[in-house]
């Protein structure tokens, strides 16, 4: 998995690239599909997947969060907003499997590391479950992912609260 930090005109966004070994097609129901998505996302998920449909994301606590979709085009984008930062999804085929980028704008740079290694979690469970394998279930920080991404991102550590 690759990433990188670049800097638009909404800010900065944290730029991932992972390559699957499996037909965009898959990849693709996986990353749209309410019920796929349930199983490698962090929380539980319901969609009315149209353009300006909302996707709600019920956490284990039971907390509900609201994205709205912005862009659905299939099989090789699909974007959304969430808690005010944009996820744009793409894939592209890549020989026998494809390529998934994500684009996610950064509110608070202070959180790139923390977000990134949310992301890093999700990936994997996202392979895993593609691969037909129980992804497991994570929670909370992981101390040493989020590390690893200051050191990447050249972040130091964040301020004292």
């Amino acid at each position: 998995m690759s990433i990188q930090v670049t800097v638009d005109p909404d800010g900065p966004v944290l730029r991932f690239a992972r390559r699957y070994p499996h037909p965009i097609e898959k990849v693709w129901a996986a990353l749209t599909e309410p019920a796929q998505m349930s199983r490698w996302f962090p929380c539980e998920v319901k969609a009315d997947m149209r353009v300006g449909g909302t996707i709600t994301l019920t956490f284990e606590d039971g907390e509900q969060d609201h994205a709205e979709i912005t862009e659905l085009e299939p099989p090789t984008a699909f974007g959304f907003t969430w808690a005010n930062e944009r996820l744009r999804w793409t894939l592209e085929p890549d020989g026998d499997g494809c390529v998934l980028r994500l684009g996610n704008t950064v509110l608070d740079p202070r959180w790139s590391a923390n977000t990134a290694a949310g992301w890093d979690r999700c990936f994997e469970a996202l392979a895993a479950h593609i691969d037909g394998s129980d992804p497991g279930t994570t929670t909370g920080p992981d101390e040493a992912l989020v590390a690893h991404y200051r050191a990447v991102l050249g972040l130091g550590a964040p301020a004292p609260r």
